[in-house]
Order: C-alpha cells, then structure tokens, then sequence
C-alpha cells in the first residue's frame, strides 16, 4: 500500500483536496455545483480527522462510526461557528461524500481497506415530507406585487417568476445563462442535478420581463454585459452567490406582504410551481420532465397534495348551500401556459 505523501501536510481546510488526482477526478465527473458541495464536506471530514489526530489513511471503521455519530450531535462547522446537528438529508451527502474520497484512495492504492464500508450497515431513511407550497392567496399577493421600476426591483421579479413559473432550484437561476434564453420559442435551457439539461418553457410574462430587464441593463452609465442573467457584482464572469438570491425572494415577500416573508425561499417557490402544475392536471410524467426530478416517486408527491387540496376545495365548494364559481389557478398564473406549451412540443418530436 502507498503511502500519503509527506510533503503535504494535512493542516488545511483544502488539504484533501490536494491528494491529486482527486479534484481532477470530481472536475471530471461531477458538475460545478456538485463538485463545491463535495469541497464542503470534506473539510468536515477533515476537521473530524484532524480532532483525533489522524491522517486519512489511518483511519479505521470504528473512527467512520464515530465519524457518522459526530454528525447527529451539534459541535461546530468548519468555519468554526456552533451548529445543530445534521439534518438527515445533510449526513446523507457528507457520508457519501466520504465513501467517494475513500473509494478513489482505494483504487489508487493509497489504503487497502475501505473503513467507510461501515456506512453500509448504518441506513439513514429520509423523512417522508410533502411539499410545501404557498397557498394560493399567497400566489397571487406575490405576483401582482411584483416590481419593474429599477434594475433591482426587476431582478427580485425575475427570481420570482424563475422560481414560480418555471420551478428552478437556486443553483439553476444562478448559473442561468443569456444563451440559454430561446425567445423565439419561448424556452429556457438549464442544467440541473447530475448535468441533466432540461428546457423550459417560459411565461409572456416572464418571457417580456427578461427581455425588458436585458435591454435596461445594457443601457446606462454603468451596463452590464455578461453571459450570466444574475452575474456577480465583484466579477460579471461569474455567477452570483445564491445567497443573495434567496435574499432578493425574502424582499418580494415583503412586497407581498406575506404573513411570515423570511419563511419564503426559492425552494418554495419551486414547490408552488409543481403543486401548481398538478391541480392544473399535469402527470407525474410532465411534473418529472418540467421539473427535472430523479425519480418519478418525487414528482407523485405534487400529484398527491394536488389530489388532497381538491378534496379539500370541493368539499367547501359543494358541501354547503353556497355556489362558488372555480377558478382556473393555472391559467391565472401562467402555470398553465407552460404547461401547454410543453405538451405541445412533445406532440411535435
């Protein structure tokens, strides 16, 4: 078995990293967004190392035990800021973040046993949760109160649309492209979890105010010209930190006035948008492919809820003495334009 390399020692945040051709590795099979998620968590795993005094390859299955258990209990990032424990969700990604560095250690020859195979006999279920959408009043309050009066404001708009109308994550809007804008078929192309790339259709509304906001910010004293639609204000050939996004959202929110606007993040809006979808009648198929989920199983759960909320709504529509009128959501919402629009390109391939 080879040893570590002596010559680099193990005393910083980044130092696993630095087992070449590891990163190379990650950069080769991995997208952007994956590859900085795996840099995070291994320097929890490094932090957990360097606390016991141990070089990666000295590590044995009662230390990854030990390791796993460490995450369910709260202690400190690597930053050095407290924290809780984990969430499930979190243990999950940082173990199989783990497994991956050891297995690479182990075809390379740096280690002869793999000591996170222990991992193996620690399932960790995540919890069944259904989404969890705005309600509809909720919907409605945030997009009539959306605005285009500044740059700024047109950007808060546009976070929410990109989130509401066509279901991006936070990392898809951030890494969204100019390029990717098909205005003359109304799409937009991204690349979603494991590099799957799927197009979207967009709203008019959506679709003007990109355009809209595009021709304002090139104009000015001061235009931006980048590939990105939300470039960083340090570097316009980079990405903006999602962070500020999820800020911009919490804004609109207040615009809205929302019961509670921090509660509202990109990834409900995202929720919104495939709860959405199904009351309007999509499949589970349709939700997958617009959505760009992994398993089938996922999207069921926007068909549940959906199915649960009609209940719900024709048993205070029709259970009483009082008529009320329904309200077509989707085509209020533009929801139900994309998905027209989607069904019609399916027909023409």
């Amino acid at each position: 078995m080879a040893d570590l390399p002596e010559e680099k020692p193990f005393n910083r945040a980044d130092d696993l990293l630095q087992l070449e051709p590891y990163s190379g590795f990650l950069s080769l099979c991995k997208s952007h967004h994956t590859q900085y998620n795996y840099h995070q968590d291994l320097r929890v795993l490094k932090m957990f190392l360097e606390s016991h005094q141990l070089n990666p390859a000295q590590a044995q299955p009662q230390d990854m035990a030990r390791f796993a258990g460490q995450l369910t209990k709260p202690g400190l990032t690597p930053s050095g800021k407290v924290r809780g424990p984990y969430s499930t969700r979190s243990m999950k990604r940082i173990m199989a973040t783990a497994r991956s560095f050891y297995r690479y250690l182990a075809s390379v020859q740096h280690i002869s046993n793999d000591p996170t195979a222990v991992f193996h006999n620690m399932p960790i279920r995540n919890p069944q949760r259904n989404p969890r959408p705005l309600p509809p009043q909720d919907r409605e309050a945030i997009v009539k109160s959306l605005q285009t009066s500044d740059l700024e404001a047109q950007k808060i708009s546009l976070v929410v649309l990109l989130g509401f109308h066509c279901g991006l994550r936070v990392s898809e809007i951030a890494h969204l492209q100019v390029k990717n804008l098909d205005f003359t078929q109304g799409t937009l192309r991204v690349i979603g979890k494991g590099d799957k790339e799927r197009t979207i259709p967009m709203t008019e509304a959506l679709q003007k105010l990109l355009q809209f906001h595009l021709e304002t910010r090139a104009k000015g004293e001061n235009p931006v010209i980048s590939a990105y639609v939300y470039p960083s204000v340090r570097d316009l050939k980079k990405p903006i930190n999602p962070h500020f996004l999820e800020l911009m959202v919490k804004k609109a929110a207040q615009w809205a006035k929302l019961e509670d606007p921090d509660e509202l993040s990109i990834h409900v809006l995202r929720h919104s948008f495939g709860t959405q979808l199904a009351e309007s009648g999509a499949s589970v198929y349709e939700i997958r492919d617009l959505m760009g989920h992994s398993s089938i199983m996922v999207s069921e759960n926007y068909v549940k809820l959906a199915s649960t909320k009609g209940r719900q709504a024709h048993q205070k529509a029709f259970g009483s003495s009082q008529q009320v009128h329904a309200l077509n959501l989707g085509a209020f919402f533009g929801v139900e334009s994309v998905l027209k629009r989607h069904r019609v390109q399916i027909q023409k391939l």
